[in-house]
């Protein structure tokens, strides 16, 4: 087929306002020589997402892309295939845009190893998706819409679909759509406003438009100033940009005001940081997608709207970017199940609920998997297509569901964890060692007094999500409920979960039977809250890790609510009493191996009783609590790194000075043990 062919094709695409997919399959070199010929005809942007080619845009930082346009782009998927950015980019493209999607040859889709997938599976290297490869090649070849190249054969055009009407791009006014929302904006005294809508619909144009009408100061926050371009170039205003943070520092220093505060891609900020800054401002706009990009979904729009109760929400549905039925789109809305069904949450429903374990087997049971995996973007923040891929490929993972009247109104996705070396365990525990995975049983030794939480076997709880219109009717509690009965049936030692701390969250799954055993100091980027963990004993050897973990937890909250400010409620603080063998064994793993700071304050703070004068600089960090700056400033240190090398040698001399021969056996015991336990030691 000669290229000009293809040349009047995809001008033909930009008169009708259509988008297309090009898969070009076959050797990276050939598929090197096409885009070459290609990319002179058809003028554009090709911007190019890739991991491999020079000075192309890494699949990682495809976040950066958002709130831009370009025309036309190359997707390299020929080592791995990072759906998120996938997404991304398709939604970055203008009417008339050809996508070309480069993979290997067809016929070797069953063997492709995805190196993307060391981002959403625990094994290391990289892993086979033959079920995601079989799903991209049933809706791909299956679309007589995207267009198929392949190495060994001739491109066919396929036919356009003409729409009814000639499309036209707006020309910088405003649609009916955007209007009505203008003019109650507009109209706004005090209120808090979300848009929301799939790519392209003009989410961030309306952002634009409405800065050039009002009358009054707006300022702009998003998560990057380059995502903001779309915005800018609906207005001739200077717009006042800040970074979240930056502006979330002066509003509390009480150094900024404004009337209006535009959140533009406001589900990439943790909701905690919306809800702050929403404080601030009598007026708010978010704009926002509801397809899972970058894990929004409805699960967003429910959280923030049970954060933030005087929430107005619009929605824009009719695309601008390009024309309606744009078969690029609904080829990825295939592809990633981006099209969410729309529930009544005002309607209550109610009946008999069924909790079955599901096989997993997805690809054989397709309607199975889309309301298992919509129910989790509908109901859950942060579902993204990765979730999507680990559904489909990953690894040791586990499904239960809850049913009424025939219908998944629940779910519980589960990832087992532990089970590993002992060698590998007390390597964690000393430090030397972070292995991909096993996310809460190598906290637990990380932190902990044994390295038994990766020796053991467990299920953690990855997701947990009801549909609203079913909440406040127990399931979630009688889908835990049942995973502990089977649980207990298959050699299960202790179920976990990890969550973002609230109140709420903690109370829910202490009444499920869970006890906290770990809070992080630092918030998490996605929720903006602290990291806890929590577990649920079913052996005598998973109770004794229970034990051990409120032993360890006991010694470091004290620690924790200082740098958190975070108070736990009376039924969820640790009683326990440390034993002078737990304080000898976090000293030791801290001054003689690679552990955190963390697991000693309260223990150095026991040692330096009356050695207080002779040890200053532990006496300033681990007791008065000064900051790594302070103390490198103070003790006239180079910096972080020989600041926790001192911190390391004085705590050794501490124990010496404690007890010289005691000192030394720990110190020879961590060298030579493989399994270390301060229950069967000394």
């Amino acid at each position: 087929m000669p290229f000009s062919q293809l040349h009047q094709y995809q001008q033909k695409l930009a008169q009708l306002g259509q988008r297309q997919l090009l898969l070009l399959a076959g050797e990276p070199a050939w598929q090197t020589d096409q885009i070459k010929q290609i990319t002179p005809l058809c003028h554009g942007d090709w911007i190019t997402i890739s991991s491999n080619q020079p000075d192309a845009i890494l699949p990682e930082q495809a976040i950066r892309l958002l709130g831009r346009e370009f025309l036309h782009a190359v997707f390299d998927a020929n080592t791995e295939f990072n759906t998120d950015a996938l997404a991304m980019l398709t939604g970055t493209l203008k009417a008339g845009s050809v996508l070309i999607l480069c993979l290997p040859d067809i016929e070797s889709w069953n063997s492709y190893i995805d190196n993307d997938s060391q981002r959403w599976n625990d094994a290391q290297g990289g892993l086979s998706t033959p079920n995601f490869m079989a799903w991209l090649k049933n809706i791909t070849l299956g679309n007589n819409q995207v267009m198929v190249w392949q190495q060994s054969t001739l491109l066919q055009l396929p036919v356009i679909m003409e729409t009814a009407g000639a499309w036209a791009l707006p020309q910088g006014e405003p649609t009916a759509e955007q209007q009505v929302i203008l003019d109650n904006l507009l109209l706004s005294t005090s209120c808090v406003w979300s848009v929301i809508a799939p790519r392209g619909r003009g989410k961030s144009a309306l952002a634009g438009m409405f800065i050039e009408q009002y009358q009054g100061n707006v300022l702009v926050c998003a998560p990057a100033k380059n995502s903001i371009d779309v915005l800018s170039s609906h207005t001739n205003k200077a717009i006042s940009f800040y970074s979240p943070d930056n502006l979330l520092e002066l509003c509390i220093n009480n150094e900024i005001q404004s009337d209006w505060l535009i959140i533009d891609e406001a589900a990439s900020l943790p909701i905690a940081q919306l809800e702050a800054l929403c404080g601030y401002f009598p007026n708010v706009l978010m704009t926002t997608t509801v397809q899972g990009y970058e894990g929004t979904g409805r699960g967003f729009m429910l959280k923030l709207g049970n954060n933030i109760p005087n929430l107005r929400t619009y929605q824009l549905k009719t695309p601008i970017r390009w024309a309606k039925d744009c078969s690029l789109e609904n080829w990825l809305n295939q592809l990633l199940l981006l099209d969410e069904p729309e529930y009544d949450v005002d309607l209550q429903q109610q009946g008999e609920v069924d909790i079955h374990p599901l096989q997993g087997n997805w690809h054989n049971n397709i309607s199975q998997l889309r309301d298992f995996y919509q129910l989790l973007t509908s109901a859950h923040y942060r579902t993204t297509p990765l979730d999507f891929r680990r559904l489909l490929d990953g690894q040791k993972q586990r499904y239960w569901s809850a049913s009424m009247n025939q219908k998944i109104v629940g779910a519980v996705w589960c990832i087992e964890e532990g089970g590993l070396s002992s060698e590998l365990a007390h390597d964690v525990w000393l430090g030397t060692r972070r292995p991909r995975g096993n996310l809460v049983a190598q906290s637990l030794v990380t932190y902990g007094l044994t390295p038994d939480a990766m020796c053991l076997n467990a299920l953690r709880i990855s997701r947990i999500a009801v549909l609203p219109q079913y909440r406040r009717q127990k399931i979630a509690a009688t889908l835990i409920a049942n995973i502990v009965k089977e649980s207990q049936k298959q050699a299960i030692d202790y179920l976990s979960v990890s969550f973002g701390y609230t109140d709420v969250l903690a109370q829910f799954w202490k009444q499920c039977g869970f006890q906290i055993v770990r809070l992080g100091v630092h918030k998490e980027a996605s929720s903006g809250c602290y990291a806890t963990m929590a577990m649920y004993p079913l052996t005598e050897q998973g109770e004794q890790l229970l034990q051990s973990s409120l032993s360890a937890f006991s010694l470091q909250y004290p620690q924790i609510k200082q740098q958190t400010k975070l108070h736990l409620a009376d039924n969820l603080i640790p009683r326990h009493i440390a034993t002078p063998q737990e304080r000898w064994l976090m000293m030791a793993g801290f001054a003689f191996a690679h552990r955190p700071a963390l697991t000693v304050y309260e223990s150095v703070a026991n040692f330096l009783v009356g050695y207080e004068q002779h040890f200053p600089l532990l006496e300033a960090f681990f007791v008065d609590n000064k900051s790594v700056e302070q103390c490198v400033a103070e003790f006239s240190l180079s910096g972080k790194k020989v600041l926790t090398k001192q911190l390391r040698a004085q705590c050794a001399q501490l124990m010496a000075e404690k007890d010289a021969k005691l000192t030394l056996r720990y110190q020879q015991w961590l060298a030579t043990c493989s399994h270390p336990s301060c229950f069967d030691f000394v």
